[in-house]
């Protein structure tokens, strides 16, 4: 069902569970069992209320604990006093109860009948209760959904005191001051408006399990030491904006790489017909080998191999192409008459790869996904099919009018022709895939979100919220049920306006995008304005220079090439463009200075590490000229361009205005050979 639908029907049960009526749209239901009144927290710099938990409350509540604490004194300047229930001092006019407690109970709340990760927020009395499930598994994971009364404290906070996360650390952590703090009257149950959320953090969570950096990278780029506070810092930062729901999210993935490799020599008629009129690859261990999906004989074996558990997963091999015989044509719709410009290669053949079939195989992956659920049906009726992903050669919607049904999942990844990767993108371009996704959402499927363009912009000053925002409320209007990106790359001074949008959407998908820009604005004070004017410099710079930046980084065969980025950063931001942008912040560090508070230029500082890290960037980029070695003659100057450049990075790493670990690893080694230039 659409994710909205699902949200009401999770809302119902909750409201029969706990005595609730449902009057609000969405997540949040009225909880129906308190006389609901304002709660004052701090009056007049004074603590008004203790904070209550049980007496051997489980992680995530501590956590909640400090966190709602630690908010509150960087608001108001007060220490709220934290009790065990059984030994609450007196003295203090209200109480808030945090998880379960003998006081949650006596009103009525059931926190392992609520869904996960859902919390209630009740006020009774002077009184306010924040109860979620709960277990003793860790409050920072993402897998973790018994996190509902943490969720209820970031709710508080965010309500009550205006906080705001823009980035990672202690700088991005705004809390306007306040010395009265009071909580509305509340009577509801919240439970996250998407079933599952995440910006993919692998690299980082890897370092925060214990994993060792190369020796490379860290003459680069981050410490080892840095680099695992940055990891730590990341992963507080994504819980506050309630990342997670993992647990929730249907697995997906390509379920046919390396199938040629297995089965190939016994079945290559399981296997596409490529245009030269073999099937298979000739490298008998090529990964990426599509498969003749109108096979009688492979879907029945496709259905015999699955384990009959609830999910079976029919994700298209990661590269475009598809078989070409006669059977698996039938099962594809009409081609377009005229290929949208935008969209050529969706639909057409490179001459450097002729044995590739590049049209739309919409229709056929359609169809194969639901024969596959029929025949598996008979082995678990329950069965959910994973198609995994409407990308490459199945990104345009099905034109046949087949019908599918919720018992399929797929999710909706812009990965095909440069024009339909990146935002922004071409205004005909986004208006198509705007199509594209409802016409896969009128099939009946089930959908998520995954797209790839946060890869884009390098440590340049990319800024873009208009489209990809607008696309991601879009999707949840029109039955998406969760996203993940890949990935973030945490260049968090440069790309941050459109990384503090993409998580605030991500919890709050009904927020309106001015309003997110202007909270992201307003942790400057009053170089607000400088600042909103800066972002909008580059914003603009970009829609203007929108086909010119494709033109740049676009291969013939393989498209934009983000990982290429570094080679013609130049290019796409040439120095002089830097002049007007560094003006600007200029103004606002003295408009920020101005106010005695010294986190509003801190925060204006931060930018401007990031701008100077990008110019100085563009300075390498220019010694290497697009090339993977600096030439001979040049060899001292890049040299002393690099040594500069990194002098910069550790100077600055602290602040972690850049994930240097990604710039370094996943960017810059596989561009240039700046090994080299380390002497």
């Amino acid at each position: 069902m659409g994710n909205k639908v699902l949200n009401r029907a999770l809302a119902v049960v909750c409201g029969l569970l706990i005595g609730a009526v449902v009057t609000a749209k969405g997540q949040e239901v009225r909880a129906g069992g308190g006389t609901s009144s304002a709660v004052r927290i701090v009056a007049d710099g004074k603590a008004a209320v203790v904070v209550v938990t049980a007496d051997a409350p489980p992680p995530v509540v501590q956590y909640a604990a400090a966190e709602l604490v630690r908010h509150v004194k960087k608001a108001t300047g007060v220490t709220l006093p934290v009790a065990a229930e059984s030994a609450v001092p007196g003295g203090y006019a209200s109480r808030v109860f945090l998880g379960m407690t003998d006081a949650a109970r006596k009103q009525g709340i059931e926190a392992g009948k609520l869904p996960p990760e859902a919390f209630v927020l009740r006020s009774v009395g002077a009184d306010l209760y924040i109860v979620g499930e709960e277990d003793g598994g860790d409050p920072l994971s993402p897998a973790n959904p018994k996190c509902g009364t943490l969720f209820g404290v970031y709710e508080f906070v965010e309500t009550a005191l205006g906080a705001r996360w823009l980035w990672p650390g202690e700088l991005g952590t705004y809390v306007p001051r306040a010395k009265t703090v009071g909580f509305p009257a509340a009577d509801r149950v919240v439970s996250p408006a998407l079933r599952f959320r995440e910006l993919a953090w692998g690299g980082m969570q890897r370092i925060l399990r214990g994993g060792q950096m190369d020796q490379k990278d860290i003459r680069l780029g981050f410490s080892p030491e840095v680099a695992r506070s940055y990891a730590g810092a990341l992963s507080v930062l994504l819980r506050r904006h309630r990342m997670g729901g993992l647990e929730a999210k249907p697995p997906t993935g390509h379920a046919f790489a390396g199938w040629w490799r297995r089965y190939g020599k016994e079945h290559p008629e399981w296997f596409m017909l490529r245009r030269d009129g073999v099937r298979g690859s000739p490298d008998p261990n090529a990964l990426d080998v599509d498969i003749c999906v109108s096979n009688e004989e492979l879907q029945d074996f496709i259905v015999k191999q699955w384990d009959g558990k609830s999910v079976l997963r029919l994700g298209p091999v990661d590269r475009p192409g598809r078989c070409t015989c006669a059977a698996c044509r039938a099962w594809d719709g009409p081609q377009p008459e005229k290929i949208p410009w935008f969209a050529k290669v969706v639909y057409e053949t490179d001459p450097r790869a002729k044995h590739v079939f590049a049209g739309a195989t919409s229709d056929r992956y359609a169809r194969f996904w639901k024969t596959i659920q029929e025949k598996a049906r008979k082995r678990n009726p329950d069965v959910l099919v994973s198609g995994s992903f409407i990308y490459e050669n199945e990104f345009p919607a099905p034109v046949t009018g087949i019908q599918l049904n919720t018992g399929i999942y797929a999710e909706f990844v812009q990965w095909q022709d440069p024009h339909l990767r990146w935002f922004p993108m071409p205004e005909e371009a986004y208006a198509w895939v705007k199509e594209q996704w409802r016409g896969w959402q009128r099939t009946g499927l089930r959908m998520g979100y995954r797209p790839n363009y946060l890869h884009n912009g390098y440590v340049m000053p990319h800024v873009e919220t208009r489209q990809s925002g607008d696309f991601l409320k879009f999707a949840y209007a029109h039955g998406m049920e969760g996203a993940r990106f890949d990935s973030l790359t945490g260049q968090w001074a440069v790309h941050g306006l459109g990384l503090y949008m993409h998580l605030r959407l991500l919890n709050k998908p009904d927020l309106e995008i001015a309003q997110i820009r202007q909270e992201y604005f307003s942790a400057f004070g009053p170089a607000a304005g400088a600042v909103e004017r800066y972002c909008g410099y580059w914003e603009t710079y970009g829609v203007e220079n929108v086909m010119r930046f494709l033109e740049l980084f676009q291969n013939p065969f393989l498209g934009y090439r983000y990982r290429a980025y570094p080679l013609k950063a130049r290019k796409a931001y040439p120095a002089d463009v830097f002049t007007p942008a560094v003006a600007l912040l200029d103004e606002a560090l003295t408009q920020a200075r101005a106010d005695p508070l010294p986190e509003y230029a801190e925060r204006v500082e931060f930018l401007r590490a990031g701008l100077r890290h990008a110019q100085l960037t563009v300075g390498l980029a220019s010694i290497f000229d697009g090339k993977k070695n600096v030439p001979k003659a040049r060899l001292k100057e890049g040299r002393d361009a690099l040594a500069e450049l990194v002098r910069f990075r550790k100077e600055h790493q602290q602040m972690y205005f850049s994930d240097l670990l990604w710039v370094t690893s996943y960017w810059e080694r596989p561009c240039w050979n700046v090994d080299a230039l380390v002497e």
